[in-house]
């Protein structure tokens, strides 16, 4: 019984010997959880080195990324602000390449660093334009190891033409549609406001900049009309931009604003000397007939590269003004009549549109919806093109006219503002003021005037009339791309500029109607169809992004540098 008893508290619930193996159970299962959690613990700091190691690595990159960008920006000022001059900011380059290395630069609060360096500057066999390596490298210092990274960039300073071009009604200055007869087909914008008043239409976008040196913060004012792409289509007689779809330049069927934009760059003609060498290099030709209008025999110009002026020049439909290239004159131009041929004329002071300027063989533009984008790009390589790009004013009508004086009131303060020019120059801002020249009479000369005597100025006027048999002065269409510096200023009547138009301030009084048509191949210098050698701006862009340290990468370097394969 006893014995009974005894095997019975042995094999109990409450035995000693269960407690025991209950006791070891736990141990061991603790165990295993400790192995498993330190395995764990193990796991999760590797993968959160891991992750560190990946974030120092990316980290290292952006550091290098903004000290590069640092120091490009801050040689694009300097070269931007050295002269308007290529020649002048190409040769500042030269010398400063290496003025805004930096080593060592603290970056945030954590002790991260980087270095920049300019590690060469490389000729392209462009006169114009430089590349300039840099090499950055980035360093952080969070985590236990710090981590450096190298990059290496090509930035290439040089001259393009400007975007300016992309517009057809571009002012370096406050922008003004005033008028419900105002049509412009394509984009249009100012470097400060722009303000629309009696609802002119637009068919394009429209933009305003900010700009602090004309106190401008760059609105977008008024209200104005937009055509849908089936108005637009059935009118397609009045202008020369496509649609789109599908060409990429053409009108898409709606408009927007576009305030607060950055500034663009215009560039400046400032030394007519650059575009004659331009002149020279691409052998640039232009003459006309002689002809003989009303009675009246015009003797015929021969224009190599370059001529001293002033010089008119005048073409009949039969006898057309022809050109081939960029050609310079020094002095006043006075032009009108029929052009064939493309290219772009240079003066060094005013171009007096007399009339109406017309292209013999004008581009094909195809409206239609279903119009393939490249349909006519084979004639329209080929058809004509005219730049007028003006060191002074281009000034359209005649001037001696009773109803030109209504132009004076917009080409004189308190309209127009005084300003500073690219290199220096200031002005008042009053384009009827004396410029300190002279006429050929020996009369004193204004600046909107030209240096012929008014008699001759009126004679040649008058030529305009008779070939376009009008019965006064006012331009009723000009075919071509105008570009000046200054003032572009006259008098209008049912008007249609087919091209595009380019100034700092803008008189243009019309009556009846003013038109102004985007001749898209203005855009990109003509970059899908002609050459037509307009005013070009500064410009700055990376063109070689390399991963690693400059000495890795020399030996694929060199073969860019213009210098070493000569």
């Amino acid at each position: 019984m006893q014995d009974h008893i005894i095997s019975t508290r042995r094999s109990g619930p409450n035995s000693a010997a269960e407690r025991g193996i209950a006791l070891a159970g736990v141990l061991i299962f603790a165990l295993v959880a400790s192995a498993f959690s330190a395995a764990v613990l193990h796991s999760l700091s590797v993968h959160s080195q891991l992750i560190q190691d990946d974030y120092n690595h990316t980290r290292a990159l952006y550091l290098a990324e903004s000290g590069l960008n640092r120091a490009a920006e801050a040689t694009w000022i300097g070269y931007l602000n050295a002269n308007p001059l290529p020649s002048v900011r190409v040769a500042w380059l030269d010398q400063h390449y290496t003025d805004f290395d930096q080593e060592n630069v603290a970056y945030g609060g954590d002790g991260d660093t980087y270095t920049v360096r300019a590690r060469r500057i490389m000729t392209t066999g462009n006169s114009d334009e430089r590349l300039v390596v840099f090499e950055a490298k980035g360093r952080t210092v969070v985590g236990e190891i710090p981590v450096e990274r190298a990059i290496t960039r090509v930035v290439r300073y040089g001259h393009d033409q400007s975007s300016i071009f992309d517009y057809t009604y571009f002012l370096n200055n406050f922008g003004w549609f005033w008028g419900s007869t105002i049509t412009a087909n394509g984009e249009v914008r100012a470097n400060a406001n722009f303000d629309l008043q009696s609802s002119p239409k637009v068919n394009g976008d429209v933009y305003g900049s900010v700009n602090p040196d004309v106190g401008a913060a760059g609105t977008v004012t008024g209200s104005y009309l937009t055509d849908n792409l089936t108005t637009y289509r059935n009118n397609a007689a009045n202008h020369w931009r496509p649609t789109n779809p599908p060409f990429e330049y053409g009108f898409a069927g709606d408009s927007e604003r576009f305030a607060e934009q950055d500034i663009l760059e215009m560039p400046y003609l400032s030394d007519i000397s650059r575009f004659e060498a331009l002149a020279q290099n691409k052998n640039g030709q232009l003459s006309t007939s002689t002809v003989t209008i009303g009675g009246l025999t015009v003797p015929g110009v021969t224009l190599n590269n370059v001529i001293q002026g002033p010089v008119f020049l005048i073409g009949t439909p039969t006898n057309p003004i022809i050109i081939d290239g960029p050609v310079v004159v020094r002095g006043d131009v006075a032009i009108t009549g029929y052009v064939q041929g493309q290219g772009t004329i240079y003066a060094e002071r005013n171009i007096h549109v007399l009339g109406d300027i017309r292209y013999t063989d004008q581009p094909i533009f195809d409206h239609s919806e279903s119009a393939p984008p490249d349909a006519n790009a084979e004639h329209n390589a080929n058809a004509d093109f005219l730049g007028l790009a003006s060191r002074g004013n281009v000034i359209v009508g005649n001037y001696n006219d009773t109803d030109w004086s209504v132009v004076k009131n917009y080409i004189k303060p308190t309209f127009t503002k005084p300003y500073t020019d690219e290199d220096g120059t200031t002005h008042n801002g009053d384009y009827t003021a004396y410029d300190g020249g002279l006429k050929q009479d020996g009369t004193s000369r204004r600046r909107y005037e030209s240096t012929w005597s008014n008699t001759n100025f009126t004679n040649m006027a008058n030529l305009a009339k008779t070939l376009f048999g009008r019965s006064n002065h006012r331009s009723q269409r000009i075919d071509g791309l105008i570009y000046t510096n200054h003032l572009m200023a006259g008098r209008f009547q049912n008007f249609h500029l087919n091209g595009a138009m380019m100034c700092r301030d803008e008189g243009c009084v019309y009556n009846t109607s003013f038109n102004a048509n985007y001749d898209y191949r203005a855009k990109a210098e003509g970059e899908y169809y002609i050459d037509i050698d307009l005013p070009k701006a500064a410009n700055a862009e990376p063109t070689v992004w390399l991963d690693g340290p400059y000495e890795d990468w020399v030996s694929k370097l060199d073969p860019l540098d213009y210098g070493l394969q000569q």
